[in-house]
């Protein structure tokens, strides 16, 4: 008998420690991705450098803390932009409106004389073109484009399908064909670097058949896509589509490891969302973004802290890269606000 109310003892102090755990480890909190993006804004703060321009990165310890890497580039500023582009888009609020035309000045001021570093701007203040009207960032985006139009210098994935992308956008603000095809030949490209000697930006992460996902591919996908959505290409939208009907994008986000590689496959996802009404596509943007915020994002909630909460996303922790940049801070408040009511599940590992 006493051995019975020993074990009945031992039993409920058993199932006690295993509920403690479970609740510590793997507490919820389901925030949409408008609160999300908002709570991410706070990084974006501490990043601005009093000369207008941005700290580019900070690099995470556990032993350390959260250290800027004192890394400085012209076109970091651009991220905020489209971060304030998009958080205006989705709730209307003024202060989002001004801070995107602050940031957008401050970009046009720091790019002065600095045409050669800032060709890769274009997306994002093209951006603040469209919803401000403001013609001062249409002929900055032009005269930056031309330039871009006579550097053909680019021959990896990377950049070839970040330009494809920025023609495609010029030709639907300016409507001058020559952008349009500019954006077809960057494009070409961009697929040609998937066969090249692999590198950095050419790593294959996932085959089937005769089908290869390569890490930066999905921005080639959404160069190809824009000129789809901007020209009514029905072929580039098939070659899109065939593209992501092969690429197993749910059961490789931990292979493309970088953020600067997942990104785009969400939004070329979301902008085939809207172009197809095929929910699947949609889908997959959800579970991607789910994914980041479940491992990499270091929330300010205490329950999902990673290191100091400052509401910015880890880089690539899987290779010890814990660096938490400006560009991916300011692309993943973008792609919240295109998501604003969806409901994401915040989740402690702690």
């Amino acid at each position: 008998m006493k051995n019975n109310v020993i074990l009945a003892v031992i039993a409920v102090i058993v199932a006690s420690f295993i509920l403690v755990l479970y609740f510590t480890k793997f507490t919820t909190k389901k925030l949409s991705g408008l609160e999300i993006a908002k709570l991410s804004v706070n990084f974006l703060d501490k990043m601005k450098r009093n000369d207008g321009t941005y700290d580019y990165s900070m690099d995470c310890k556990d032993d350390l803390g959260c250290v800027k890497t004192q890394e400085n580039y012209v076109q970091s500023g651009a991220w905020p932009v489209l971060a304030y582009a998009g958080l205006y888009e989705a709730t209307s609020e003024q202060q989002y409106l001004q801070k995107m035309n602050s940031e957008a000045e401050d970009l046009i001021n720091s790019c002065n004389g600095k045409d050669d570093e800032c060709m890769w701007i274009l997306t994002q203040m093209i951006r603040a073109y469209k919803i401000s009207g403001n013609v001062e960032y249409l002929n900055f985006v032009k005269k930056l484009g031309d330039r871009l139009l006579i550097n053909n210098n680019n021959t990896d994935v990377m950049m070839t399908g970040m330009e494809a992308r920025e023609f495609a956008l010029l030709y639907e603000a300016t409507n001058d064909q020559k952008y349009l095809n500019e954006a077809k030949v960057r494009l070409e490209k961009s697929k040609l670097a998937w066969n090249v000697a692999v590198d950095e930006f050419n790593q294959p992460v996932y085959s089937s058949g005769s089908f290869t996902l390569y890490r930066f591919a999905c921005l080639t996908e959404l160069g190809e896509m824009e000129i789809a959505r901007v020209s009514n290409d029905n072929q580039a939208l098939a070659n899109v589509i065939n593209f992501f009907n092969q690429a197993n994008i749910e059961s490789n986000y931990r292979n493309l490891q970088q953020l600067t590689a997942i990104q785009p496959c969400v939004e070329t996802l979301l902008i085939l969302h809207d172009q197809t009404r095929d929910v699947k596509y949609y889908d997959q943007a959800k579970s991607a973004m789910q994914y980041i915020i479940t491992y990499r994002w270091d929330s300010p909630l205490q329950i999902a802290t990673k290191y100091n909460g400052d509401g910015a996303y880890l880089f690539n922790p899987y290779t010890g890269e814990n660096l938490k940049t400006t560009t991916d801070t300011g692309y993943m408040i973008y792609l919240l606000s295109k998501m604003p009511d969806e409901q994401f599940e915040v989740l402690s590992w702690r």
